[in-house]
């Protein structure tokens, strides 16, 4: 005999391809969305814009901006943007496609690069203050270097100072890039579905966090999908944990997001932080518990 004991729920997603996703499970997603799943979070996607018409996007975005010709056409001129837009946030339990790993969060475009896919410091600064001014409080930027811009981690602070974080990918040159670390933002490498750092993922002390990041199953421009790999798609997962974080407790500060993500995550390589993994491989499930034991409101109330 034994106590009755009620057992949790561990939520999954409708969506057809959810089964090639082999990093939803692997980061605890499904366990994490039993309670957060980034509902009024808006995650900005700092890229080559994003296709408006996906069936796994069109009901996630919200207006957004174009830094590089400054106006609002936020189409996507290379591809890459949707694929990374679908990995933080396609929509889930939809039905179709694949599950982000935020689904109930909002997508906010922002194209900062020319017709080749190339961005710019000057227009990511941009788009990042457009972003923050604009509600976005997430924000992912999976191009490398942008780490060690000084004009890009003003901006970056910028978005911190109104309560958003900031998550870039690290590269996929297979070294270290040599880039001093940064508290303006969230540095992200890619691991496989081992937990080891892929062979490609740049690495260095700027590394905050690692993220699964070979073979992506993600959406593509023209209403497709696609196995995509880089740390390109490891930081829009973070980017969704993120959004899961900032959903549950809209009032949190950066700081507190971090230390969500941070305490949280599943420690690889050495023992504690290092250049390989940061604080380790992004835990889901963590983070949002993590978030749950964390007060939010702690000024007592008065009569």
């Amino acid at each position: 005999a034994e106590l009755d004991q009620l057992a949790a729920p561990g939520a999954t997603a409708n969506d057809p391809m959810f089964s090639n996703e082999w990093h939803l499970p692997k980061i605890a997603a499904p366990a994490a969305w039993d309670t957060a799943a980034g509902a009024g979070t808006i995650i900005a996607i700092l890229d080559t814009g994003v296709d408006a018409t996906h069936p796994d996007l069109a009901t996630q975005l919200v207006p957004g901006w174009n830094a590089y010709d400054n106006n609002s056409n936020t189409a996507d001129v290379y591809g890459h943007g949707t694929g990374v837009a679908g990995t933080a946030a396609a929509a889930t339990n939809n039905s179709v496609g694949v599950a982000g790993v935020a689904g109930s969060a909002r997508l906010m475009p922002i194209r900062i690069t020319d017709t080749s896919g190339y961005a710019y410091w000057s227009t990511t600064a941009q788009g990042l203050t457009w972003a923050a001014d604009n509600g976005a409080r997430v924000a992912n930027i999976s191009f490398l270097g942008v780490a060690a811009s000084s004009t890009v981690q003003s901006a970056a602070q910028y978005m911190r100072n109104k309560g958003g974080v900031v998550v870039v990918s690290a590269g996929n040159n297979g070294i270290d890039e040599g880039i001093p670390s940064t508290d303006t933002m969230i540095v992200v490498s890619a691991t496989d579905s081992a937990d080891n750092k892929t062979s490609w993922s740049s690495y260095g002390v700027f590394v905050d966090l690692a993220a699964p990041g070979l073979g992506i199953y993600t959406t593509a421009r023209g209403g497709g999908y696609q196995s995509a790999s880089g740390t390109s798609f490891a930081s829009p997962i973070v980017a969704g944990v993120a959004a899961l974080v900032k959903g549950m407790h809209p009032e949190f500060t950066a700081a507190q997001v971090e230390s969500a993500l941070f305490s949280s995550a599943i420690d690889l390589g050495a023992a504690g932080g290092d250049s390989l993994y940061g604080h380790g491989r992004v835990n889901a499930a963590g983070a949002v518990a993590a978030a749950g034991t964390t007060p939010g409101d702690t000024t007592f109330p008065t009569v």
